[in-house]
Parts: C-alpha cells; structure tokens; sequence
C-alpha cells in the first residue's frame, strides 16, 4: 500500500488570486512579457517560499518508489507539446545524474495514479526502460485543470497554442461556455472597450485584488458573459486585450502549423506571420498553398529566423505571387473556363447550343494553334 504524503496543495496556491501566476509566455511577446516580468519581481520572494515550502515537504520520507506502468497521464493538464528533443535531453540528463525531484501524484479510486505534474519526467524515464519513478502522492485537490493550470503558468513555459487550449478549458468550466463562444466574446469585448477609450483600465486590473476586479468590471461597458470571461483571464493575472491579439488567434492556425509548434518548437507568434500564406492570399489551390507554407515555415526553422524577419518573409512571398498574377491576368479566366467546359453536362444541353459551341471552340482552337506556333 502506496504511503500518502500529507500535502496541502492549497498551501503553495492560497491567495493565488492576488499573487503572481504567470511564468514568461515567449519572449516574442512583448506585452505579456512585461506583464508577467512585472509580477516576477512584485511576488517572487512570496513564491519561491511557498515553493521551497512544498520541496521541503516533499523530501521529509514521503518519496515512493512507484512503477510507471501504474501512472496516467492528466489528459486535461495544459501543457500537450513534449518534443523529442526535450524529451530526449532530459532523458540523458536523468541517466547520468539520476532523478533529482519526485513527480506528483494523485491517486486514484482504481489504485492507479494520475499525473499532477513531472509529465517530462515521467515520458523520459519510460524512454529510459525505468521501471519505477519516485514520486510523493497527494491527495487530489479541487478544481484540479485550474490548479494544474496554474502550476504551469508558474513553473513552465507553456507555448501559446497549448496556453490558449488550457485557457479555453478552465473559462469554459468557470464561465459554462462553449469552446467556441469564449474567444468572440472576449474579442467583441475588447474591440468595445478599445473603441471606447477604456481597455487601458483592464491592464491596470491585472495586479488589483479580485474584489477591486470585480467592482472595476461591473463600471465598463460589458455584457455578464464578457464581465465573466474578462474575470477568469484577471484572475490568472492575464491581461485580456493581450490574450486576445496574442494567445486566442493560435486556436485559428492551420494544423500543419499547429503540428509545427508542438512537434518543430515553431514560435506562436512565427506561426502567425506564416498562417498568412493561404490560399486566397497566393493565389493558389489549397495544396499548392500549403506547399508554400511548408516551404517556409523550414526556413523559419532553419535559420531561426525572428518575429519580424518572419514577418518580412512572408509579405516577399505573397508580393512575389501577386506580382506574377498580375503579370498574367487571364491566367485564372482561363482556368475557369477549362473547368466550366470539363464539368458541362452536355447530355443537358440542347442541340442548336452544341452546335454553337462546336462552332465557337473550333474556331478558338484555330486562334490557340496559331499562338502556340509563333
């Protein structure tokens, strides 16, 4: 019988609403950055107690010797990108200096385990063909996606796609909203108060305590669905209008562009400036389209290349198709015709028409050959 360890997981959150609890999204984005470096340096002391605190707690006897095959993965813990890479390093890293910290686990009515966190920990040692991890077991706390949530926020540097889906999550179980609904709210929301000349007044909110929030909100001019939404993301620390123009537009990525962030290490803000090569925008098939993007997304990759050297690649890219567009205007007029005539049911069509489109193609054909030869 697996020994609990008597952790009050409360204790390393309680009064998360009104300290720091957000860790650096990407350096590319500025504004949460700064947002959140603000934070840092207002509520580190506070937290690297409380997280020490909870280190201490967890290496007084509690660490179990638990065999991985016993352990769940937490499928609704926001992180969902581990590369290979990262896997891979950490892996060597616990073959030659051995596992330094236990994992979290929670136990479950079945006897198995569910992950609360050290998901790396738990993939690279299962790479490793170990049997068993240390681990400490505690037990399983409320609300659990928004505390896992805030684990990460503090501890890790989620990816912008896996941030915004974790997002989604924990407002739809705050706000009862459908997945779909919450990033139009927010963004109507947002383009009211920007229209207005207050947004200004949301940011200043994201360090008030959540009372002060709440009376804040409730004096703007927003909808009960808008003052819950922008509530949820205040009580994160996250700053709305930031989450908005930076975090909720990786939910519209394409999937291979999605697939690039999670399993290639693509930049979310990189990922953006690429989502602008579609179709519409080239001028092409949505195949030949993705080709494009693909193309350059490996030159992204490559050469690591930055936000706005990205950005100045992908506006290259759809000048130059433009440009070809315009140099042949008749291109796409003759392939809808092409296409009109492959797909014309003839058997529809009356014969005195027949016969005047034989008459109209043939003579075209006699202008097409006479081109072709000169």
């Amino acid at each position: 019988m697996s020994k609990k360890v008597g952790v009050d997981l409360s204790n390393l959150f309680s009064g998360a609403e009104y300290s720091q609890e957000v860790h650096a999204l990407e350096s590319q984005i500025a504004e949460l950055s700064a947002e959140i470096e603000r934070l840092r340096q207002a509520e580190a002391p506070d937290l690297e107690a409380k997280i020490q605190q909870l280190r201490e707690q967890l290496a007084s006897g509690g660490v179990l010797e638990v065999p991985l095959e016993q352990i769940d993965r937490n499928l609704e813990q926001p992180r969902q990108t581990f590369t290979s890479e990262s896997i891979g390093m950490l892996a060597r890293s616990l073959e030659s200096d051995g596992q330094q910290e236990p994992v979290i686990l929670i136990e479950q009515a079945n006897g198995r385990y569910l992950l609360f966190d050290g998901e790396r920990r738990w993939r690279s040692a299962k790479q490793l063909n170990w049997e068993t991890i240390k681990a400490v077991v505690i037990p399983e706390p409320a609300a659990l996606h928004r505390r896992v949530l805030l684990a990460n926020l503090h501890r890790e540097n989620l990816n912008p796609l896996d941030l915004a889906e974790a997002l989604l999550r924990e407002i739809t179980n705050t706000c009862d909203l459908g997945t779909s609904e919450i990033p139009k709210t927010l963004r109507t929301g947002v383009r009211r108060l920007e229209r207005q000349g207050t947004i200004a007044k949301v940011s200043e909110l994201v360090l008030a305590p959540l009372e002060q929030q709440q009376l804040e909100l409730a004096t703007l001019e927003l909808s009960e669905v808008e003052q819950r939404v922008f509530s949820c993301l205040l009580s994160l620390r996250l700053n709305p209008a930031s989450v908005n123009t930076n975090i909720f537009p990786m939910l519209g990525l394409s999937d291979d562009l999605k697939q690039a962030i999670r399993e290639q290490g693509l930049g979310g803000m990189q990922a953006l400036a690429l989502q602008r090569l579609s179709a519409k925008k080239l001028g092409l098939s949505e195949a030949a389209a993705q080709k494009v993007r693909t193309r350059l997304l490996l030159q992204v990759l490559e050469q690591k290349l930055s936000v706005t050297q990205s950005r100045q690649l992908v506006a290259s890219e759809i000048a130059r198709h433009t440009q070809q567009s315009d140099l042949a205007p008749g291109k796409k007029q003759v392939e809808g015709i092409i296409r009109r005539v492959r797909t014309m049911p003839v058997e529809k069509v009356e014969r005195e028409q027949l016969a005047q489109l034989k008459e109209a193609l043939q003579q075209k054909l006699v202008e097409i050959e006479s081109a072709l030869s000169d």
